[in-house]
């Protein structure tokens, strides 16, 4: 529903903009929906009207996150052709369509870059690039054939700043990005939007129990807000690039960070005083 105003200067209707983030029927793969970020996306998605179409490697998770949502699990590696292939022809057997993808898969090998082995670099990069490849490349073109959409990959501030011990990791979180944007510009005659979120350190339950507590709250101090990010605030921001609210961002790493990437290491232990009055 839009409204058309007065006579006036400005003829332009008004949308309604509380609808634009609405998905109503449409079909959404999640990759890696099993627990974190995934989950909370999935049901960030669920809310907003999509049917959503949970997939993993293990199914008691998957299954779980599916029920949790009332949507459908599908059994995978994101990794491997065959695997996609054969997702994509049961989403299109089972509804007909597909009409968005997101991608949350990834994690980072930790070790001194001359510590690397050929199978620690060809590791690191399959966990980073390979199912955003194979999403592209596979489900890219049945989402065109519904008339357009949305893909959202999770990135990481590591492709922009970088961490001890992560140098492939954020080698390839880089290259992620730059296929998000190189993907944009061939995907948007299909009306296919391919965009990533870019989080810091988000307090997922992997990351709740690899991490000691003394270590992540030194690392909150490290950010403005005080706080690490939380999976729903990542999902947030994904249902956003997902839905029409963000019918005109294509081809952007959306960096959902709490502002942490923008501190000058040579302020970052002086202590934060609130401005004054």
């Amino acid at each position: 529903m839009t409204h058309t105003p007065p006579p006036g200067d400005d003829q332009t209707p008004v949308p309604d903009y509380s609808r634009l983030w609405r998905l109503d029927g449409r079909v959404f793969l999640v990759l890696g929906a099993g627990q974190g970020i995934g989950r909370q996306t999935a049901h960030a998605l669920s809310q907003a009207g999509a049917r959503v179409v949970c997939v993993g490697r293990r199914a008691g998770p998957t299954e779980a996150v599916a029920r949790e949502v009332g949507g459908t699990a599908l059994m995978g590696d994101a990794n491997n052709r065959e695997d996609m292939q054969r997702i994509a022809a049961e989403v299109m057997q089972r509804f007909g369509r597909l009409d968005g993808l997101v991608d949350i898969l990834g994690m980072p090998r930790v070790k001194p870059l001359v510590d690397f082995t050929d199978e620690d670099w060809n590791w690191q990069f399959d966990m980073s690039l390979r199912h955003a490849f194979l999403s592209l490349q596979i489900m890219g073109p049945l989402i065109g054939q519904a008339g357009g959409g949305a893909m959202v990959f999770v990135s990481s501030t590591s492709g922009k700043v970088i961490s001890s011990d992560r140098a492939p990791y954020a080698a390839s979180k880089a290259a992620l990005q730059q296929l998000v944007n190189a993907a944009a510009i061939e995907f948007g005659p299909m009306k296919v939007r391919v965009n990533a979120v870019a989080p810091g350190l988000v307090l997922t339950p992997r990351v709740s129990t690899t991490i000691p507590a003394d270590t992540l709250a030194q690392s909150a101090a490290l950010y403005p807000l005080g706080e690490v990010g939380t999976p729903p605030q990542i999902a947030s921001v994904i249902l956003f690039l997902a839905s029409a609210m963000s019918a005109h961002v294509n081809g952007q790493t959306l960096f959902a960070e709490g502002g942490v990437t923008g501190r000058s290491p040579t302020y970052a232990t002086s202590s934060a005083r609130p401005p004054r009055a």
